[in-house]
C-alpha cells in the first residue's frame, strides 16, 4: 500500500488544476457519502467517506483540537486519507490530509465564487487568519483574476499581521482592517474562516451585489452568518447533504425558520451541471456555504494522484 507524505503532494500541487477538477468532478453522478463527528468538548474527530460507485472508495479522518495553534503551534485540524479500489476492495493509498485539505476546501470556496460571485468583483475581504487564511485568498484571486484590493481581518491583530508577511512573501498585497463591519461594507466577495461560535457577519453590513463564502462553521455549535444574511442572500450550498448534516449556518436559520429547505436553491452538482438557477441580477448577493464532504477530497485526491503518476511517468520515460 501506497504512503503519500505531504512534501510528495506538494510536488503535484496545482490549485487551478484542483478547481478545474472539482468543478468537472460535479458535472459526473453524485457518490454515496456518510459522516460521522464525534467528541463532547472543544477536541473532535470527524469522519467523512464516499463511494463513487466506480473507481475508487475511501474515507478522510479528521481531529479537529482549536487550542493547537497556540498551545502547540500544530494546526488545528490534521487529517489522513485512505482510498481503496471500489471494484476489488483492495486498500490502495494513504495521503497526509492536513494540507491537502487546506487546498481542497480553497478549491472548494474558489470554485463557488466563480460559479455564484459577480465578475466585476474588486474587493475581496477574508475574516480570519489562520492557516486557512492564506489559501482562501489564493483561490479567490484564481476565481476572479480582477481582484484589486484584498482585505483581512482578525480578532488578534497580530496574527493577521504574520498572514499577511507571508502572503506579501509571495507578492500578494494584502491590508489589515481592524474593523469587520468596515470591511464587509466595501467588500464585493467575504470569505469566513473562523471558529466562531456565535455570528460574526452581519447581513445589514452586506454591499448590493455581494457574495459571501462561509468556510468556517464545520458543526451544529458554530456560526459565523447571521439571520440576516440569510435573509438576504440567494443561498447556495456545495453539497446539501453535507450542508444539512451539521453545519450551524443552515442547522440554526432552519431551525428558527428564518430558511427553509427550500431556501436553498442549489449546490454544486446543480451549479456545475447547468442546472436551470433562475438569473441572477446585478443585485443580488449570494451566499455559499462550503460545508465540505469526503466527495470532495475523494475528487481532490485523485486528481492529485493523477498527476504526480503522470509526472512519475514522464520522468520514467525521459530516464528510460
Amino acid at each position: 500500500m501506497r504512503w503519500i507524505p505531504a512534501e510528495e503532494l506538494r510536488e503535484g500541487f496545482d490549485l487551478s488544476a484542483l478547481i478545474d477538477a472539482l468543478e468537472e468532478g460535479h458535472r459526473r453522478p453524485r457518490p454515496d457519502l456518510s459522516e460521522a463527528l464525534i467528541g463532547r468538548y472543544a477536541n473532535r474527530y470527524l469522519v467523512r467517506s464516499a463511494h463513487d460507485g466506480a473507481k475508487l472508495l475511501g474515507s478522510k479522518l479528521i481531529t479537529i483540537v482549536p487550542d493547537n495553534p497556540v498551545k502547540l503551534s500544530l494546526p488545528s485540524v490534521q487529517a489522513v486519507i485512505m482510498l481503496f479500489d471500489a471494484e476489488t476492495g483492495v486498500p490502495l493509498t494513504v495521503l497526509d490530509a492536513t494540507e491537502l485539505t487546506y487546498w481542497k476546501t480553497a478549491a472548494d470556496s474558489a470554485l463557488g465564487a466563480r460559479l455564484l460571485s459577480r465578475p466585476d468583483a474588486r474587493t475581496l475581504l477574508v475574516a480570519g487568519a489562520g492557516g486557512l487564511a492564506p489559501w482562501l485568498v489564493r483561490g479567490h484571486l484564481l476565481a476572479r483574476p480582477g481582484l484589486e484590493k484584498i482585505l483581512l481581518w482578525n480578532r488578534t491583530l497580530d496574527h493577521a499581521v504574520e498572514c499577511v508577511g507571508r502572503l506579501g512573501d509571495e507578492g500578494i498585497d494584502v491590508q489589515v482592517i481592524p474593523e469587520l463591519e468596515t470591511g464587509v461594507r466595501q467588500a464585493d466577495i467575504i470569505s469566513t474562516a473562523t471558529m466562531a461560535p456565535q455570528p460574526i457577519l452581519k447581513g445589514e453590513w452586506l454591499k448590493s451585489g455581494a457574495h459571501v463564502d462561509l468556510v468556517g462553521g464545520y458543526s451544529e455549535d458554530t456560526r459565523e452568518a447571521d439571520d440576516e444574511t440569510m435573509r438576504r442572500g440567494r443561498i447556495f450550498v456545495d453539497c446539501r447533504s453535507s450542508a444539512l448534516e451539521g453545519v450551524g449556518d443552515i442547522l440554526a436559520p432552519l431551525k428558527s425558520g428564518v430558511i427553509s429547505e427550500n431556501s436553498i436553491e442549489g449546490d454544486l452538482y446543480d451549479l456545475a451541471g447547468g442546472g436551470n438557477l433562475g438569473a441572477r441580477k446585478e443585485s443580488d448577493i449570494t451566499v455559499f456555504k462550503n460545508a465540505g464532504g469526503a466527495h470532495l477530497d475523494l475528487m481532490v485526491a485523485t486528481a492529485l494522484l493523477d498527476r504526480l503518476d503522470r509526472e512519475i511517468g514522464a520522468h520514467g520515460s525521459d530516464t528510460g
